[in-house]
């Protein structure tokens, strides 16, 4: 009995056909050079701010992705497209298509060392002026206050939006004092996923949640993470549909996906199931407010309190 040798897999076939001048010239060109080569190109951006901060992890990638995009696979390009060239003359002479073929290798040589040194100068370059992500960063926590409450040294207080990096602000927070017993929210809304943060270090630290004037949208989430949460005479939750705020489509964000995710942890909560079932009901452009006799039974409200106790 003989056996047959083993195939290499579609990646490592296509890998080889280009990389041995197999697949066809106008192919090798326009797929694996021009247009691979402008996706790398795009992406090279995200490896330094605002997309990364760190100096050290900056230059960490900065110096990876030169290597591998720009050495190992920018080599495997130009050899398949040069020996796909070579191939077409053999077959069909030489024409005007070899001279655009090696006009084109040229060009995506020159965008690659442009892009490539620019890179590399920003590592060694004192950026003008403050960098765009910290005036981003500045801007974003001038939209909340988070930190102790003057009335109360064992509590928090939050106001505004949850913002990208409020979580990060709260970890730190409860790190430098460790005495934190409970956080009062007066919140809109915000981020999503910055709302399930500060509900995770809720549940953590066995914080209490109080509520005194209005806890809506996201906010709610991390109102329900508390171990006792108490709302104010004058307090009102409101809940309604996530929803993406951005002038693009977001394809990668599956709004009922993570509305499912909120459920269930309102489920673990303890929350009622009829009201699990209204949470989401209401449109993202309006509000729901229950009642507080809704809530008190729905296990979303344990007390109704003036002051934190």
């Amino acid at each position: 009995m003989t056996s047959r040798p083993k195939q290499p897999g579609f990646l490592a076939g296509y890998l080889a056909a280009h990389w041995q001048g197999r697949q066809s010239l106008a192919w090798s060109f326009w797929i694996n050079l021009v247009l691979l080569r402008g996706v790398i190109l795009l992406l090279d951006r995200f490896t330094r701010p605002p997309f990364l901060e760190d100096p050290a992890v900056v230059a960490t990638v900065t110096v990876a992705f030169f290597l591998v995009f720009h050495v190992a696979v920018f080599v495997w390009q130009i050899v398949g497209v040069v020996r796909a060239c070579d191939a077409y003359q053999s077959n069909f002479g030489a024409s005007g298509l070899t001279l655009v073929t090696y006009l084109g290798i040229a060009g995506a040589v020159a965008m690659t060392l442009t892009s490539a040194v620019g890179a590399f100068l920003l590592l060694f370059q004192e950026p003008e002026g403050e960098p765009e992500y910290l005036a981003w960063e500045r801007d974003r926590a001038a939209r909340y206050h988070l930190g102790p409450d003057p009335e109360n040294p064992t509590l928090l207080r939050f106001t505004g939006t949850f913002e990208l990096g409020v979580t990060k602000k709260l970890t730190e927070l409860l790190q430098a004092q460790t005495d934190i017993r409970g956080i009062v929210l007066d919140s809109p809304g915000g981020h999503v996923y910055e709302g399930r943060g500060f509900a995770k270090l809720i549940l953590r630290h066995g914080l209490d949640t109080y509520v005194f004037r209005q806890c809506s949208s996201a906010c709610t989430t991390a109102f329900i993470a508390g171990k006792v949460r108490v709302l104010g005479p004058e307090g009102r939750l409101g809940f309604h549909q996530h929803w993406m705020d951005a002038d693009y489509p977001v394809y990668l964000v599956d709004e009922e996906e993570e509305m499912r995710k909120d459920l269930a942890f309102y489920e673990a909560q303890g929350i009622a199931p009829g009201f699990r079932e209204q949470v989401f009901v209401t449109p993202h452009e309006g509000l729901w407010f229950p009642s507080v006799e809704e809530m008190r039974a729905a296990g979303v409200v344990h007390r109704i309190s003036e002051t934190p106790e």
